[in-house]
């Protein structure tokens, strides 16, 4: 049997909430994709100080929650060397953060944060050591490195959050027995199991999602669905994608929500936001302590002005994932209405 070792992360109880209380009939959850708030390499990648964070537009939308979990796209890091690019290059993307903006994730209500991606090892391990000492000063749950998670607890509800992704220092999603058997040992210990999975080709040309393995530049990226669907019968209560950069379909498989990508959420200055790549989403699920989904929506967004995120009144994130949907996941489409909603037959 193969083993791993958990490093648990158990947040404090939020204020004013006993040990022994009754359990909440939902919890609120907001999910979103990639995050890369700006980046000290090459120069001139970070907004200016005096027009605030990319986030604050959309801070509102974030709080509005009991679990707050998006992807972490780069490291949090203010020193470090690579030898990934040439010095200056705009064709090589390295994405590091300086480490003061743990608090802009802080502040915007995140709880969790994938830290399982592609880009968190472009300054080598010194730098993902620096980021998790940056979001454990702030008390955000991380998960990435290899047998990781984070725990938080509401009430008398407890929450595991586990990150993979298909390539580098990361829990692999490319092992499905040993990721089932991580999720399963996780739900004996927590009533409810959230998946963060950062996977699959990238492109516009990738919005379509295949029932197979994918490959990008090479690389095997997983095959997302049987990942997803692996993980739900280990016990996993939803599944949230992230990785294309584009929107993806959405499953209902077994009565759990699977987002296979949530694209681009705030990603300031290097990253391609041309076409549909502009828009993301912040996904809105709600759900009962036992795992049962109550209800879910599409909040769309828009990346305007180099990639600061607003409310897209115009619901073309949702309208994607809606037709999506149906075209690629015929037997358990997630279907949404014009304005976002999930459309649940029950």
């Amino acid at each position: 049997m193969k083993t791993f070792t958990f490093r648990t992360i158990v947040l404090v109880l939020l204020a004013g909430i006993c040990p022994g209380s009754e359990s909440p009939a939902s919890i609120h959850i907001r999910s979103v994709g990639d995050i890369m708030l700006g980046t000290l390499a090459p120069e001139g990648f970070l907004r200016p100080e005096e027009k605030g964070s990319i986030l604050k537009y959309i801070r509102p939308v974030l709080l509005d929650a009991d679990i707050t979990l998006g992807n972490l796209e780069g490291t949090l890091c203010d020193s470090g060397s690579t030898d990934k690019c040439e010095p200056d290059s705009l064709d090589c993307y390295l994405f590091r953060m300086p480490e003061v903006y743990n608090q802009d994730l802080k502040q915007a209500g995140f709880d969790f944060l994938s830290l399982a991606n592609n880009h968190v090892g472009d300054y080598g391990l010194e730098c993902i050591a620096r980021t998790e000492i940056a979001l454990n000063a702030v008390d955000i749950g991380w998960s990435g490195r290899p047998g990781t998670f984070a725990s938080h607890t509401i009430d008398s509800v407890s929450i595991a959050f586990i990150a993979f992704h298909s390539g580098g220092y990361c829990n692999s999603s490319l092992d499905h027995d040993l990721a089932a058997e991580m999720i399963s040992n996780l739900k004996q210990d927590h009533d409810l199991v959230l998946v963060s999975l950062h996977g699959g080709a990238e492109g516009l040309t990738a919005m379509s999602l295949p029932d197979s393995i994918e490959y990008y530049m090479g690389e095997n990226r997983g095959h997302l669905i049987q990942f997803s669907h692996d993980v739900i019968d280990a016990g996993a209560d939803l599944v949230v994608g992230h990785g294309p950069h584009v929107a993806r379909a959405m499953e209902l498989y077994k009565g759990k929500l699977v987002a296979y990508s949530l694209a681009n959420f705030a990603t300031y200055g290097r990253f391609n936001l041309q076409a549909e790549r502009r828009f993301g989403a912040v996904l809105d699920v709600e759900i009962t302590p036992g795992g049962e989904l109550l209800s879910a929506r599409i909040i769309s967004i828009e990346q305007k002005y180099w990639g600061v995120p607003f409310v897209d009144p115009q619901h073309r994130f949702s309208n994607m994932v809606d037709s999506l949907s149906k075209a690629d996941i015929p037997a358990n489409p997630a279907r949404f209405s014009p304005d976002g909603y999930l459309i649940l037959n029950r």
